[in-house]
């Protein structure tokens, strides 16, 4: 009777996110659709990130700004373990129903801060940042707090707008910046003590002239060499 009594509670609480997370899709849909619209398909994006990932396995998956979770439902399913963390309790409750959804047990949903991110130090071989950086004011402090995120020989990969000058993106989206140049990161991660720096453009294709660019960087803990990770076949820019 008790079992029978938990899995009711569970399952009137995992109404209850798909109610909040519906709801607040319903809210900002509109938005996400217009940003969406603006650059690369995403398809080719995720594509670009998983060959930029490439074939070496990661047991703990960290995802800073998870916000719907779609990088959780992309690539938790190649690790033992994954975290998300965001910062808004409406973001995570629409990354619950999509982690319910694809089934993905293993995965923990954090209502933490960028800045100071409620997860154990060195503790995730991969940490994602997808299209948050141009959210905040310093981009550069929430690299070297995903740094400090990292295992030995963990990496860090960046999503992110490549530069650009849609400027109607501060006002009506709260976009702190217009994007980053492909250097500009790449010195944060430098800076943030990281090595084998790597990025890559996924322009707009052919027919979607005046979209943007989306960028891609990868950057490794040193404290594994950079000649134990398995080469690439992918060309990086």
């Amino acid at each position: 009777r008790t079992l029978s009594a938990d899995r009711s509670r569970l399952e009137v609480a995992r109404e209850a996110r798909r109610r909040q997370a519906a709801a607040y899709f319903a809210e900002r849909a509109a938005d996400w659709d217009t940003i969406r619209a603006l650059h690369a398909p995403e398809e080719r994006v995720e594509a670009a990130l998983l060959a930029m990932i490439g074939g070496k396995p990661y047991r703990n998956l960290l995802d800073l700004g998870t916000g719907t979770g779609r990088m959780l439902e992309l690539l938790a399913p190649g690790a033992a373990r994954a975290v998300g963390v965001d910062q808004s309790a409406a973001m995570l409750a629409l990354a619950r129903s999509r982690i319910d959804q694809s089934g993905l047990r293993h995965v923990q949903l954090r209502q933490g801060d960028i800045y100071a991110p409620p997860v154990e130090r060195g503790g995730y071989d991969l940490v994602v940042i997808h299209q948050v950086l141009h959210f905040l004011d310093d981009p550069a402090r929430a690299l070297k707090e995903a740094a400090g995120a990292l295992s030995p020989g963990g990496r860090l990969v960046v999503v992110d707008f490549d530069a650009h000058d849609q400027e109607f993106l501060r006002a009506d989206f709260a976009h702190r910046r217009l994007g980053f140049a492909i250097p500009e990161v790449e010195g944060f991660l430098a800076e943030a003590g990281l090595v084998g720096v790597r990025s890559k453009r996924v322009p707009p294709a052919k027919g979607e002239s005046g979209k943007l660019t989306v960028a891609l960087w990868l950057a490794e803990d040193p404290r594994v060499t950079s000649d134990s990770f398995p080469k690439s076949d992918v060309e990086f820019a």
